[in-house]
């Protein structure tokens, strides 16, 4: 055995998140229906109080692997105060897709919070996820950054369509709402600047982030968001590992002789970067040379235009990750002399 490899839990406990407490279950020493439940408030304090009834059920000495669903920044939270506590927890942060099909297949008829934390702890013992490293401060602050701004673009949208579709018959509504727009506007300014300066005062993300924007049809946002919510890219040791991480494997419908369904994004990942690299690949299939080529021969051979794009997608964060493990800018593939 390495004794450097930590060991693998031996209770899971299941989480339940909501924005003022959370629900909490062993699995372990009950079947699955006496699983007690316990409600803690969602802080510090409660943080405490869950790990202290924990130990008192489990032992002082077992090892313990915690579960919880990818809810906003409620799991990141607590878990960074769990660690605070015991930095030799077992935390695992899931995606919700993952535990919902788990839940699922357990054939419950009712879906409550006491259940999900029982689900979620006996998804930790049936499944034992990875556990959860805590971002860097820097990046951790830029994660912040870019979320926000992503909130206040799509409220932005929201009002200037809000505006656009319904005719106002106060003038006073309609200024209001102008205001608002300018307010964002004003906002998203400033969030933009801090980014950009965000990246420049830390090295470990000046670099990634200079290599990302090299590459034509990836612009600061995209690459801040990248870093942020998906790290460092060389840490998938396959370019199709980060792909799937990324939920922009294509999805097949299969079956028999029967069932030839269209395949799509398995769309399991953060929707942030796909949101992003929509946006970057239909600049991309415009402007760079070696992706505009990829989209139009796909479009020649009858793909559709969303599937097309789909396929940039891909081979942006392709690329974005060789980059990064080359340590070498993006330069177009030369071209034939005509």
């Amino acid at each position: 055995m390495n004794p450097k490899r930590p060991l693998s839990p031996e209770r899971w406990a299941g989480v339940d998140l909501a924005k003022a407490s959370f629900q909490a279950a062993l699995w372990g020493h009950e079947e699955f229906r006496a699983m007690r439940v316990r409600s803690f408030p969602r802080n510090a304090d409660g943080a405490k109080a869950l790990l202290a009834w924990l130990r008192e059920e489990a032992g002082p000495e077992t090892r313990l692997g915690l579960v919880m669903e990818a809810t906003a920044t409620f799991g990141d939270e607590l878990a960074t105060w769990l660690l605070a506590l015991d930095p030799s927890l077992h935390i695992a942060i899931v995606n919700p897709a993952q535990t919902s099909a788990f839940l699922r297949s357990l054939g419950l008829r009712n879906k409550t919070d006491d259940l999900d934390a029982k689900a979620l702890a006996y998804y930790g013992a049936e499944r034992r996820p990875a556990a959860w490293e805590p971002p860097t401060p820097e990046m951790a602050t830029l994660k912040d950054l870019t979320r926000v701004r992503k909130d206040l673009v799509e409220a932005r949208v929201a009002m200037k369509l809000r505006l656009r579709d319904h005719e106002r018959t106060s003038k006073l509504a309609a200024q209001a709402m102008q205001k608002v727009i300018r307010t964002l506007d004003a906002q998203i300014e400033a969030l933009d600047k801090g980014i950009q300066a965000h990246l420049r005062a830390h090295p470990s993300l000046t670099r990634p982030a200079a290599l990302f924007e090299s590459i034509t049809g990836v612009a600061t946002v995209t690459a801040a968001t990248v870093l942020a919510e998906l790290g460092d890219l060389r840490r998938f040791p396959r370019s199709r590992q980060l792909t799937a991480f990324a939920g922009l494997s294509p999805k097949r419908r299969d079956s028999g002789t029967s069932v030839r369904g269209k395949s799509r994004m398995c769309k399991q990942g953060s929707a942030r970067v796909r949101a992003v690299l929509y946006m970057a690949a239909s600049s991309a299939a415009r402007f760079n040379p070696d992706l505009r080529d990829c989209y139009q021969r796909l479009l020649a051979k009858g793909k559709a235009e969303r599937a097309a794009k789909g396929a940039v997608m891909r081979k942006l964060l392709v690329l974005m990750r060789a980059v990064l493990v080359a340590d070498r800018a993006w330069v177009p593939m030369p071209r034939a002399a005509a």
